[in-house]
């Protein structure tokens, strides 16, 4: 694995989250559509656990990391993905009713759960919790887990001249 997948993990989550029409719609104030969701990143759409320093205007934001939770054996490794969601409590209730924190962690769920795009076989949803990072704003905090190689290839180190050959 050598890491590079925090990367690609990253990345796909992000690409998935913008193509997604209805969790882009859920991140503007009045849910209506946004024609640049790529504007997003670095401003809602974080990857990294990111929380606002000064809030000039309540808004609403999804942040993503990656950890390696341990090594099975020489062979896979256990990449969890965190995705936070999280508004201001003026955010939290829908138009159409509801709560928007509950409805993208939904919507995020519906889009990743069971995605062959993340490490080998399908993402799996582990848990979604409840996450409030500062005062006025609560969400949920959504945990996937999968599977992935620890090492594709053999090290290209050298054998070592006490070791037993053949």
């Amino acid at each position: 694995m050598q890491l590079e997948e925090f990367f690609d993990y990253k990345n796909q989550l992000v690409q998935d989250l913008l193509t997604n029409e209805t969790i882009v719609r859920l991140l503007s104030d009045d849910c209506v559509r946004i024609n640049n969701p790529e504007t997003l990143v670095y401003n809602q759409v974080f990857p990294y656990e990111y929380i606002p320093d000064t809030v000039e205007r309540g808004q609403t934001f999804i942040c993503c990391d990656v950890d390696v939770q341990r090594s099975v054996n020489k062979t896979f490794l256990l990449p969890v993905l965190y995705v936070w969601v999280f508004t201001h409590k003026s955010k939290l209730r829908l138009p159409e009713g509801g709560v928007r924190t509950d409805k993208l962690a939904s919507e995020i769920a519906k889009a990743i759960n069971g995605s062959r795009y993340y490490g080998l076989g399908e993402l799996d949803l582990y848990s979604a919790k409840r996450f409030a990072p500062i005062t006025d704003y609560q969400g949920k905090v959504l945990t996937f887990q999968a599977t992935d190689f620890n090492r594709f290839t053999p090290s290209g180190k050298p054998v070592p001249s006490n070791r037993k050959q053949g």
